[in-house]
């Protein structure tokens, strides 16, 4: 029986008087049960689908020929996957003719047989991070995430808007093979290019539009690679059309980690439960190291002006102090004593630490497990892959020897990009602590592009996923307003609430519409039109009923509004 409003003004033991009322924690319970068995019953685990019935693989494909053939993976024959995973390709091609180093690929056709030409590419960052991971804990048709029994079918795959293909690289990353020789991010992309004209050939894809998207240091790679391809003018192989990046690094250290690092605790109060002592010498060096009056002058909207560079005796965009570089590494220390299972990709996790089948960022693979799945030789044989590679999750390899003497790309790649497609996005979640987004908000704000130095308003606007059918249950995610986006001059920028580091394996919903965005599918992340593959979509809310965006906490989107320019109004 739930509770009557008169009970809230009655004594704690009137309102838990067995004859008349229940606990509310034992009515919220029930609810809660209530909920989950109505989920469980929607699901359908051992039967699920992609929900067009294009789950096995093509027996006559446009992609299948006389090249292609020794690349074609049996997708009903991958090891521990009870399901087929339908037609894809995987193996390795050289960068150049006169180089031995190869990148390898895993390629899935769409699972919409309308699709025509356009191709998304995927790169995890690292730098050295295998895609292999984005594929099977992030976007792709397999999801086997941490601490579930076994792979899932993947409702949230990109391969259901598009042709996706994960790309080990640079040379070293992964499966891909040779002896890295990049210098910098132009290095990258030459090298890149060389192996995606290859991958063109073989697949027969001239003319194609291209999307190049990625996470954490594909901050450097993506916009490097889509400018170099840009620069070529050559529509038949390098026609980029768009450029999705999820938590990336866009340019110095102390402005994507330690300036915002206090902030950031602040706003998260009941998971960073500092002590006085801690919390007063963080702030106090947060002030004396220069990191407050930093964001009270730059983080503005309008831009106020150029950014400072990063001191090259220090690395510190501030004047240097005692304990300024360090700071961030002392809140990680001091968390870790509170929470040993602190983990800064997703700030909300905690003990146990859970087994991940791919290794995971956190390596937490214990002893007596089985091999991490990309090690086992009967995948790597699956997968044309190279025997004698030990894949790892991030390589101890130097991709870059002699480290990546590359500018920020948000100097002039990302600028570039923009100003050729009006078709880039750059997405964090609330929750990192590898990058905080108030970095990537003072990226933004320091980077000039089409006339115009940063955004003019402060984000504002909600971030709409539609309402939709359950999925599995280690594929479930959420809808509804879940964050704040703001687009300028060809630029879209977003705050995802509920995610950490990889936006696509903590919200693969959300991630799921920013693909049909940026693919031209959806008009903007205020739409409420369903997912354009969900066939017996629910009715959804109108605009105008969404309100301002939300993030989590007041500080963790910060910035105020000058000049006239609107400030967001969204709360904790």
């Amino acid at each position: 029986m739930k509770l009557s409003l008169l009970a809230f003004a009655l004594p704690l033991a009137a309102a838990v008087d067995a004859a008349h009322h229940q606990p509310m924690h034992l009515t919220r319970q029930a609810e809660y049960k209530k909920r989950m068995d109505a989920r469980m019953q929607a699901m359908n685990l051992e039967t699920a689908s992609y929900g067009d019935g294009i789950t096995k693989r093509q027996l006559s494909s446009q992609f299948l020929n006389d090249n292609s053939t020794k690349f074609a993976v049996d997708g009903s024959k991958l090891p521990n996957i009870t399901f087929d995973i339908g037609e894809s390709y995987a193996g390795s091609l050289p960068i150049d003719s006169s180089n031995s180093s190869e990148l390898f690929f895993w390629f899935f056709p769409s699972a919409d047989a309308a699709v025509k030409k356009e191709i998304v590419i995927w790169f995890t960052g690292g730098p050295g991070c295998s895609s292999m991971n984005g594929l099977f804990a992030e976007n792709g048709p397999v999801t086997w995430m941490p601490g579930t029994f076994r792979p899932q079918l993947n409702p949230w795959s990109w391969h259901r808007l598009s042709h996706v293909v994960w790309i080990d690289q640079p040379v070293g990353t992964g499966y891909s093979t040779g002896t890295p020789t990049a210098r910098n991010e132009t290095d990258v992309a030459a090298q890149f290019r060389g192996f995606w004209k290859n991958f063109v050939d073989v697949f027969k894809m001239q003319g194609y539009s291209v999307y190049i998207t990625g996470e954490s240091y594909a901050g450097a790679y993506c916009p490097y690679i889509a400018s170099g391809m840009l620069d070529q003018n050559d529509k038949e192989y390098f026609n980029v059309s768009g450029m999705l990046i999820y938590d990336g690094v866009y340019t110095d250290d102390s402005v994507m980690e330690r300036v915002p690092a206090v902030p950031f605790t602040d706003s998260l109060p009941g998971l960073f439960p500092f002590n006085e002592t801690f919390n007063k010498e963080i702030h106090d060096r947060h002030k004396s190291c220069g990191y407050a009056d930093y964001l009270e002058k730059y983080l503005v909207y309008p831009a106020s002006g150029p950014q400072p560079q990063p001191d090259p005796n220090n690395g510190n965009v501030t004047a240097e102090g005692k304990g300024c570089n360090s700071i961030l590494f002392d809140i990680d220390s001091a968390i870790s004593e509170l929470n040993p299972c602190f983990n800064i990709y997703q700030v909300t996790a905690g003990c146990p630490m859970t087994y991940d089948p791919t290794g995971g960022v956190d390596g937490n693979v214990p002893n007596g497990a089985p091999a991490v799945y990309f090690n086992q030789t009967a995948v790597k044989e699956a997968l044309h892959a190279p025997l004698n590679k030990t894949w790892a999750l991030c390589t101890d390899i130097q991709v870059f020897p002699k480290g990546d003497d590359s500018l920020p790309s948000n100097q002039l790649a990302i600028p570039n990009v923009i100003q050729r497609t009006q078709n880039v996005m750059l997405v964090h979640g609330a929750l990192d602590m590898v990058l905080l987004a108030n970095g990537t908000m003072l990226a933004v704000q320091n980077m000039t592009w089409n006339g115009t130095r940063g955004f003019e308003k402060r984000p504002e606007l909600p971030l709409f996923v539609p309402y939709h059918s359950p999925g599995g249950m280690g594929t479930m995610a959420g809808a509804g307003v879940y964050g704040t986006a703001h687009t300028e001059r060809g630029l879209t920028v977003a705050l995802v609430a509920f995610s950490g580091h990889m936006v696509p394996a903590n919200q693969p919903s959300v991630a799921f519409r920013q693909l049909e965005v940026l693919l031209g599918r959806v008009p903007n992340l205020q739409s409420t039109v369903p997912f354009t593959t969900d066939a017996n979509a629910t009715q959804q809310p109108s605009a105008n009923s969404l309100g301002s965006g939300v993030g989590v906490g007041p500080q963790v989107w910060l910035g105020a509004a000058t000049n006239g320019s609107q400030s967001c109004s969204g709360g904790p």
